[in-house]
Parts: C-alpha cells; structure tokens; sequence
C-alpha cells in the first residue's frame, strides 16, 4: 500500500455519522407522527434503519484510517492496543444504558407489572457481553439498536485476528470496486438464497453477516482511497467509483434485484463522496452543529431507543398520535442527554478502560510489550 500523508481530520464524516444517528432515531419514532404526516414522509423515515449499514462502513474505514498503520508494521501483534480502544469505546456506554434497563425491569416487576419478553432476563447476559447477536437470540430485546454494536463488536475481533491478512488487501486502481461487488453480490445471492427479501428482515440472523460485509468493504476502501489519491489521476477514480456504485445501486433496485446487494455499493457511494467532501477548502458538514451531532452520534444512537420507551411511558397518551410539539421536545431531549453522557460518562469512562488496558499490557514480558506498544 503507497504511504501518503493523511488530512489532519475527515470531518465529513463526522458530520454524516451524527445525521447518520438521526435517522435511527427517526426510524424508530415514525410511529407517533403517523397519524398527521404525509405517507411519503412516513415512508422515507422507515427507511432510516438503511443508516446502520452506513454506520457499518464506515466504521470499517474509519477503523482501518487509524490503527491500519499498525497493522501493516505489526500484523495481529497490533491486536491487543486495537481491542483496548474498541472496548473503552463501545462498552461504557453500552452498559450503562442496559443497566438502566435492567434497572427499569426491575421496578416495574416490583410494582407487579410484568415487562414482557422483550426484558427476558435470562438473555441479559449475552447481551452485556455484545454477543446476543451472533445467533444467541432469536429476535431483538432489551436496547434494540445494540444489535448492531453486538455485530461491530465481533468485526472488531475478527480484524484483530486478521489485521496483518487485511493489511495485504491489494489497494490497485480496480482491486477495491471489484472487492465491494463481489462481496455485495455475495450479499444479497444469500438473502435471496435464505427467502429474505430486505437487508433489514430477520437481524437477528442476518445482522452478523451484513456487518461483516460492510465493514470489510469499508476497510478496503480505505487502503484503495489512500493510495488513489497518491496517483496523479486518482479523484478521476475515486469519483467515477462513487458514480458506478450509486448507479448500480439505483438499477439494482429499479430492476428488482435483491436490494441488499445495492445497500452496500450505495453506502459506499456514500462515504466516498463524504471523503471526497472533506478534502475541500471549507469541507461539508464541518461546522459546529455537525461536529458536536458526530461527536454525540453513539450515545444518541444507544439512549434514543430506552429514551422514547420512557417518554412514551411518561408524556404520551396515544403512542400513535405524539404531537409534533412532544416530537420535538423528545429529539430536544435525546440531544441532551447525548450530550450529557457524551461528555461526563463515554469520554472519561474511555480514557479510564484505555489507562487500565495500557497499563495490563506493560506487565506483558519485555518482547509482547515492545510489540504491542506501538498504532
């Protein structure tokens, strides 16, 4: 892979990823706007769960953007510093928000009011350990949107066990849209072979392996983006890529093809154009709005689910007529308390886990230490 010397911040991406949680939110609060908004509206909401698939790439890319060059110098031997990061990053809050679920359950079982299936107790455990969606559990319970951390979380350990393969991928001008296809054909071939339709039908058993997918797509696409853009003519490319992957996409589904093979190419489209974004002299979405929506995009991701739960509980009357009023101070709400377990509980939490884990590994003998040190 061509070494070249990376921006200092993609802050694009930044920004997509924060509106990127939005659309999650939206998706799973279209129920109460239901009844006074036009069905096009409604519809284009139902398509927010489309975002986690966004989520997947990029994270993939992102992932490989910053401890990719420990990969190529260190091969798995760069694993132990990566898992440290992943886990003070994703586990925090992840538990803190399942906690207070648990919490949840728990009170209204002392107030004789059964929570119902989806707080099943017994499947808590998998859950706190993020595998409950690697064919544990039969549907989604407890913080739904979990799920998809559940199948980062096992992206995360597999790159750690073949970072130094993945480090091999060929970055040459056709390698990575050859790879994307053939992993989105991949794709959608065994949702069509399966008897599922859309890429969001059963996640539960599907969740796991259109993560991979993804994410994979989105390593390669960074190894393949760095180096064209050490070629002279290499946004001629970067961009005719983007354009075949969102044309693709668009016949994929126009002609009726199983759409999950389109989701990945278009997700791709996607992050290429928002890398493409970042590199100008004013880059899109990188105000401060944006940033600050980025920034909070995990939390938001992971409260707004157990958030509306309450507010519905709480404010609501008709969980299919919440005015717009409610609407807006629910979002308004979310984005608060975002911000508050952002700052005072994901940051010090991490930097906390991160001290702890760099400490465990300098107890590892003199040799594993100076392997591990470095990324």
């Amino acid at each position: 892979m061509i070494a070249v010397q990376k921006p200092r911040m993609l802050p694009t991406l930044t920004g997509v990823r924060g509106f990127a949680a939005l659309a999650v939110l939206f998706y799973h609060i279209r129920g109460g706007m239901a009844g006074y908004l036009p069905g096009a509206v409604i519809d284009g909401f139902a398509h927010g769960y489309l975002a986690v698939d966004l989520f997947f790439v990029l994270s993939g890319f992102v992932l490989w953007w910053n401890y990719g060059p420990a990969f190529v110098a260190e091969g798995t031997r760069a694993a132990p510093r990566f898992l440290v990061r992943r886990i003070a990053r994703i586990f925090p809050l992840h538990l803190a928000i399942l906690a207070a679920m648990a919490l949840f359950a728990l009170a209204l079982l002392a107030s004789g009011r059964d929570p119902g299936p989806h707080y099943g107790f017994a499947a808590l455990p998998a859950h706190a350990l993020l595998v409950q969606n690697w064919g544990f559990t039969a549907d989604l319970r407890w913080n739904d949107p979990a799920w998809s951390i559940s199948t980062e979380w096992a992206a995360y350990l597999l790159l750690a066990a073949t970072g130094g393969w993945a480090a091999r991928l060929p970055a040459g001008r056709w390698s990575f849209p050859l790879f994307a296809l053939l992993l989105a054909a991949a794709l959608g071939g065994w949702f069509a072979a399966t008897g599922r339709v859309g890429i969001g039908d059963d996640i539960a058993a599907t969740g796991l392996v259109r993560c991979l997918a993804e994410f994979f797509i989105g390593v390669a696409l960074c190894q393949w983006w760095t180096a064209q853009r050490a070629r002279a003519d290499g946004s001629r490319a970067i961009n005719a890529t983007a354009a075949i992957f969102a044309l693709l996409a668009a016949l994929i589904l126009f002609a009726g093809l199983p759409q999950p093979a389109a989701i990945p190419l278009a997700m791709a489209a996607v992050v290429i154009a928002a890398l493409q974004a970042s590199l100008a002299p004013r880059p899109l979405l990188s105000g401060r709005l944006a940033q600050w929506l980025g920034d909070i995009s995990y939390a938001v991701y992971l409260s707004h689910f157990f958030l509306w739960i309450l507010f519905k509980l709480v404010l609501v009357d008709d969980p299919a007529m919440v005015a717009p009023a409610k609407i807006a101070a629910f979002v308004a709400l979310t984005l608060a308390v975002s911000h508050l377990l952002h700052r005072w509980l994901e940051v010090p939490a991490r930097r906390i886990v991160q001290r702890g884990g760099d400490a465990l590994l300098s107890r590892l003998p003199a040799g594993q230490q100076a392997q591990t040190r470095q990324g």
